[in-house]
């Protein structure tokens, strides 16, 4: 048997193990000032300090550029602009830290506000004291903080607005210093201000990087280029992003939260607005794919159809459908198509995309209806043209589900009125086409004819066209006959 070597007292042995002093202070050192929370407001004020440093993670922050943030936030604090046009109208009533009260007008200077600042990350911590709501690291000041310091978070005149009635809210005093820099890159949106809080962080800091931007070259915060609502602004983002990073590693698991509000003496409004991911995912890749083809999609989602020279100013100014309906979850299947001008919005390869990752479409079932498509399309191009626009007209008019079920029946005995050998479908397959999208029955039916007409309109757009023309004509003439009648010489 080996012999055992001599057992040290337990004392001993942690005393061996316990870091030395030296390396502690180490330790000590290389733990960041600031980290990611997961609250909105004070993670989109990291990237505040991220960005004006040029820097890509709290890790990389030093004292230095601490310093270079407060000395740059506070000269732009001190301007009237931003103190009372902005910090106290919208984000941070009466702010003592910013001296954003109007009756500290007089002594409003950058320096004060820098100190103020600075007293912030002084301050000592009361180990008694509850732990910070936001980050869970540090015990919080024992000041009470209100709404005039930190955004939407009451008055000391309403106690039930806290937990436990308890007077004013429980953050640390670096989570308080962080959340003085979001006037810096929260955007000011149709009369209120917007904060963007994504995951991963990195998307964060180019979402917020315009705002830092116009900030440097105007020294007022940024208007988002005048956009009015919130999601339209987001997804123009989106697409400048996505055709600029070319990275869909960036959207694999992305999330985007918009908070959208205002926080003033008159009152407190907050609108949330989630992205899901798969919505995301589809808008980098139409962006990228197929942007013309996204365009004429969200074209459709406004009331009236802007020109091509219009879009821009439609987008700034009004809501838009196709985006309400992508954040509530809901099909916009039906904008893929114009049936006014019989014509696919966009590519074969968009429509699949959204089919099978925002509405959870099985790729097989696509392809299936896609596949009945071109034996629908192969059918049609032996018509004539009147006859063709009168056959796509019954899908179009299709309401009720006996009139779609009525459309193969009649789409089948012209197959075998024009010689063509194989059938339409088989009877498993015409069970495929009305039950393939969902157990609901009504719902399904009424996908698949979406999915069909697009692949009819991408094939035949041009004959459709012209026979849509002819049709015309033929209309004026009749008007122009029944005018002429019993009209004396």
């Amino acid at each position: 048997m080996a012999e055992i070597g001599k057992v040290k007292p337990l004392d001993v042995f942690l005393k061996e193990k316990e870091p030395s002093h030296s390396s502690r202070e180490v330790s000590e050192e290389k733990r960041p000032l600031f980290y990611w929370t997961g609250h909105p407001f004070v993670d989109a004020s990291l990237v505040a300090l991220l960005l004006i440093n040029r820097k890509n993670s709290p890790e990389e922050l030093t004292e230095e550029d601490i310093e270079k943030a407060i000395n740059f936030a506070s000269k732009l604090y001190a301007r009237k602009e931003w103190s009372s046009g902005y910090i106290h109208a919208m984000m941070l009533p009466n702010s003592g830290i910013l001296m954003a009260n109007p009756s500290m007008a007089k002594k409003r200077t950058p320096e004060a506000i820098a100190q103020n600042l600075r007293s912030l990350l002084e301050e000592s911590e009361d180990p008694n004291a509850p732990i910070c709501e936001i980050c869970g690291r540090r015990h919080s000041r024992p000041k009470s903080v209100y709404r005039s310091d930190f955004p939407l978070v009451g008055t000391g005149g309403v106690p039930n607005y806290f937990p436990s009635a308890k007077d004013g809210f429980n953050v640390c005093s670096h989570c308080l210093f962080l959340v003085q820099f979001l006037p810096l890159v929260a955007y000011k949106v149709g009369g209120r201000v917007l904060v963007m809080h994504t995951y991963p962080y990195e998307l964060m800091l180019k979402l917020h990087d315009e705002a830092l931007n116009d900030v440097r070259k105007d020294f007022l915060a940024s208007n988002a280029r005048d956009f009015k609502r919130p999601e339209n602004f987001l997804f123009h983002l989106l697409g400048e992003l996505t055709r600029k990073t070319e990275r869909d590693d960036l959207w694999a698991n992305a999330s985007i939260t918009l908070y959208y509000f205002v926080n003033n003496n008159q009152g407190q409004d907050l609108q949330i607005i989630h992205v899901p991911t798969s919505v995301l995912r589809f808008i980098a890749h139409a962006s990228r794919e197929d942007p013309r083809g996204w365009k004429r999609i969200v074209a459709m989602g406004w009331r009236k159809r802007p020109a091509e020279e219009e879009f821009e100013k439609y987008e700034r100014s009004y809501a838009n459908e196709v985006y309400a309906r992508v954040l509530a979850e809901e099909s916009i299947l039906p904008y893929f198509i114009d049936v006014k001008n019989r014509r696919a919005n966009a590519k074969w390869s968009l429509l699949s995309f959204y089919c099978s990752e925002v509405l959870g479409l099985d790729k097989e079932a696509l392809e299936f209806i896609k596949d009945v498509g071109d034996r629908i399309v192969e059918t049609l191009e032996k018509l004539p043209d009147n006859q063709l626009s009168r056959r796509v007209r019954e899908l179009e008019k299709a309401e009720k589900l006996y009139q779609f079920e009525a459309f193969f029946v009649n789409l089948e005995k012209l197959r075998q009125r024009l010689g063509i050998e194989k059938p339409l479908m088989t009877f498993d397959e015409f069970a495929t086409v009305l039950t393939s999208y969902g157990e609901d029955l009504n719902v399904s039916w009424r996908t698949v004819k979406h999915l069909l007409l697009f692949r009819v309109y991408e094939k035949l757009h041009d004959r459709l066209m012209k026979a849509s023309e002819e049709a015309e004509e033929v209309e004026e003439n009749k008007e122009v006959e029944i005018f002429g009648m019993g009209v004396e010489e």
